[in-house]
């Protein structure tokens, strides 16, 4: 989705790993998220949340949107629709995987919610990453040490994986069972096609 507005959302994850290198275009910091912004030695644009586990003082320049605790949405849904409120449409979420396992598989649900708001989303995390693709999108990923894991979000999808280590050619995945688990890139460069249904896509860098 080049040419459109960038925001780096940065959550609560306790894994903390926040590469400032990759953080740019608008920040918001989800609650806890603050914690490591500063000391990555971000300043936000906004701050989110209800504020239950955050407990650094908010930059006086940082605009700052406080929320009740008995709400519907994760902070992290509200730092996206403040986003996207605010105009953006690519969507980058750091320190968003790792922690509790709710709140990742609750990150990872968001994703959908994104495309259904006109957004696009990717998850950050350590050594991770992890976005969605759709019927017809094309991911072309570049050489690199690590895996890339390919699952079904849709009760089925057809998928082709070209320059892998295990390569597929319009292979139907299945909700049901994680075939495309730690696959490798083979080649100078990799490409992912979704002919149909809907994916998960995990990079991992490492062995």
């Amino acid at each position: 989705m080049n040419g459109n507005k960038i925001c780096s959302i940065i959550c609560g994850s306790p894994d903390g790993a926040l590469d400032s290198g990759l953080v740019e275009g608008f920040v918001i910091c989800a609650d806890s998220g603050l914690h490591h912004a500063l000391k990555a030695g971000i300043t936000p644009d906004i701050v989110v949340g209800d504020f239950d586990s955050c407990t650094a003082d908010i930059p006086t320049d940082a605009e700052c949107i406080r929320v009740s605790p008995i709400k519907d949405d994760t902070d992290t849904i509200l730092a996206a629709d403040t986003a996207i409120e605010r105009g953006c449409t690519e969507l980058r979420f750091f320190c968003a995987l790792g922690g509790r396992f709710d709140h990742t598989f609750a990150n990872v649900q968001m994703l959908e919610y994104l495309r259904e708001k006109g957004a696009n989303g990717t998850l950050y995390g350590g050594s991770e990453r992890c976005y969605l693709l759709k019927d017809g999108e094309i991911a072309d990923i570049a050489q690199f040490e690590g895996f890339v894991s390919v699952f079904s979000l849709s009760e089925e999808a057809v998928v082709s994986e070209e320059g892998m280590k295990y390569p597929l050619c319009r292979h139907t995945l299945k909700r049901s069972f994680p075939l495309g688990v730690s696959n490798e890139v083979a080649e100078k460069s990799a490409r992912i096609t979704v002919h149909s249904g809907t994916v998960l896509i995990c990079e991992y860098k490492g062995k």
